[in-house]
């Protein structure tokens, strides 16, 4: 190889690393954590309850106690994980595994056609998840809202069609969906619902490129949802560059509420924080 070529390459090497180095400087310090003050961790516009909220040490309830609780507790955002029933009436479950084996006294998983069976509206109607508590449909939540107005919160079903035979035009502004296409996003969006894109795990800045390239000329996306562990600094990219709100699921580290809320995260699905008795001091709540 001729010493002219060498010297060509040498320096294509150079520039290469002199871009990398460079970009991963400004990029270290673009997504640094800002300096802001500690949230009010009783601020309830932080916060999703998870599910409906916990009530009596169980989690994953979608119930109506437990919505009530949430209620009473100061939350105005509300999550219902929703299905459909074996003729087709979306109710609030998490998974009918767990439903079955919360409502049906004595059931063994040896039992499979018991235990994975999908009920019927009324079969589920007739439940009573660990004995006590009140399964909830899709329209108990919303003539509950009507009653108490607060942010109704969904994943699972983010098909236009199936949720507008729900939904009047008139509320859907304050009904979140979590979408898992950009399809769903923009179509939920037109309908005239607040979107979500799942984005679940971000491990790190890198795996935010392909959403930032795609989304650089035409910022369409306002909310994205991912897990707790995603990277922070592929988040605080997203957020400096377009401006989006992020949720994540599903928290209850007041650790990471004071570190992170009304900072890199805008919301958080949280399982049992209680707003009336929150933490606020995390000095104090550390030392404990």
């Amino acid at each position: 190889m001729k010493k002219k070529q060498i010297s060509i390459l040498i320096s294509i090497i150079c520039i290469i690393a002199f871009t990398f180095v460079t970009t991963s400087i400004f990029l270290y310090r673009f997504t640094n954590a800002n300096s802001v003050n500690p949230p009010d961790l009783s601020d309830r516009r932080y916060f999703i309850a998870h599910a409906t909220g916990s009530i009596g040490g169980y989690v994953y309830m979608n119930c109506l106690e437990s919505l009530i609780n949430s209620l009473e507790n100061g939350y105005q955002y509300i999550e219902v994980d929703l299905d459909y029933t074996a003729d087709s009436v979306i109710v609030c479950v998490h998974d009918w595994e767990d439903f079955n084996k919360s409502s049906i006294p004595g059931i063994s998983w040896r039992d499979s056609s018991i235990f994975l069976k999908i009920p019927t509206y009324e079969e589920f109607k007739q439940r009573k998840i660990y004995g006590r508590y009140t399964p909830l449909s899709l329209n108990d939540v919303i003539s509950i809202q009507h009653r108490h107005p607060f942010t109704i919160v969904t994943d699972r079903i983010s098909n236009t069609s199936a949720l507008n035979s729900y939904f009047d035009k008139e509320i859907r502004n304050s009904v979140m969906v979590e979408a898992f296409s950009e399809e769903d996003y923009y179509s939920l969006k037109a309908d005239g619902y607040t979107p979500m894109l799942s984005l679940q795990l971000i491990p790190n800045i890198i795996d935010c490129f392909d959403f930032v390239l795609r989304h650089a000329i035409n910022n369409n996306i306002e909310w994205i949802v991912v897990d707790y562990h995603s990277s922070q600094r592929g988040l605080r990219l997203l957020k400096k560059l377009f401006n989006i709100r992020i949720a994540a699921y599903t928290v209850n580290l007041p650790s990471y509420f004071y570190q992170h809320l009304g900072n890199d995260i805008d919301l958080v699905y949280t399982d049992n924080w209680n707003l009336k008795t929150q933490l606020n001091n995390y000095q104090n709540w550390t030392t404990r």
